[in-house]
């Protein structure tokens, strides 16, 4: 019997592989939304755990069988499927308890704004008005999003952060040198979902800058939390990048 269920086996394996790399590389590529290469690869997870169930149950049906070559190739497909399935069931159930919300700040109060975004989002996609609901549920799950503030000059804290975006790849939607304002659009490393981000320097004392980001999801009612380690990660560079700026040139002083 072994050897009539092993094609069977073989293909629906393939089929599962085939699913998981068109959901992400048709999202990657263009070829349809992130949303849809989403739900695609949440069918190859459940595809993927109904395999799992079907090698087990070869290997019970099979376990009189003589063919070790079979066995194997059943063991296989148990743990690849297995952990293919645990895998994004993992990635999912540590994201959530995370809360529902997709638009991320360092000022709740009065949220960077954007202004050239407003002209690229699809009438279908989210508002990117503030909601403030979500600024003490932020406070909560996200206390390490906070300004960043320094004693460099607006010009300086400005140039570190379009080298920073540079950096990142994010595609700049507006830049505006004199306002202290950078539009930016980043893509998740996986699907590529779409997520605006605005940064705004601000001088509040003659000697001190502030630079606050916002960062927002183009489509999805929840983040994972992306857009909150987005900015997180962008502010501890940045602030790293002022500091070594800060520091003297040891080979000058020779």
């Amino acid at each position: 019997m072994s050897r009539y269920i092993s094609p069977v086996l073989y293909v629906l394996l393939m089929l599962v592989g085939c699913i998981a790399f068109i959901s992400i590389a048709g999202v990657r590529v263009g070829i349809f939304e992130p949303i849809t290469g989403f739900s695609m690869l949440r069918k190859s997870v459940f595809a993927s755990l109904v395999l799992s169930l079907l090698a087990a149950v070869s290997l019970g049906v099979c376990r009189k069988e003589k063919n070790i070559a079979c066995q194997r190739f059943f063991f296989l497909v148990l743990i690849v499927s297995l952990v293919y399935s645990i895998m994004w069931i993992g990635f999912y159930l540590q994201r959530s308890g995370l809360p529902d919300i997709n638009d991320i700040t360092t000022d709740t109060d009065v949220p960077p704004a954007f202004l050239n975004v407003n002209f690229i989002r699809k009438s279908q996609e989210n508002d990117l008005r503030y909601n403030s609901e979500w600024a003490p549920i932020q406070h909560k799950y996200y206390p390490d999003v906070q300004p960043l503030f320094s004693t460099k000059s607006k010009t300086a804290v400005y140039s570190a952060i379009t080298a920073l975006v540079e950096e990142r790849g994010w595609d700049v939607v507006a830049m505006y040198s004199g306002a202290g304002i950078i539009e930016a659009t980043a893509r998740t490393p996986i699907f590529g979902f779409r997520d605006d981000v605005v940064i705004r320097i601000t001088q509040i004392e003659p000697k001190k800058i502030r630079i606050d980001m916002r960062s927002c999801s183009r489509v999805g009612s929840g983040d994972f939390g992306v857009n909150a380690e987005r900015i997180v990660s962008f502010m501890t560079d940045l602030s790293e990048s002022l500091s070594r700026s800060s520091m003297p040139n040891l080979s000058s002083m020779r």
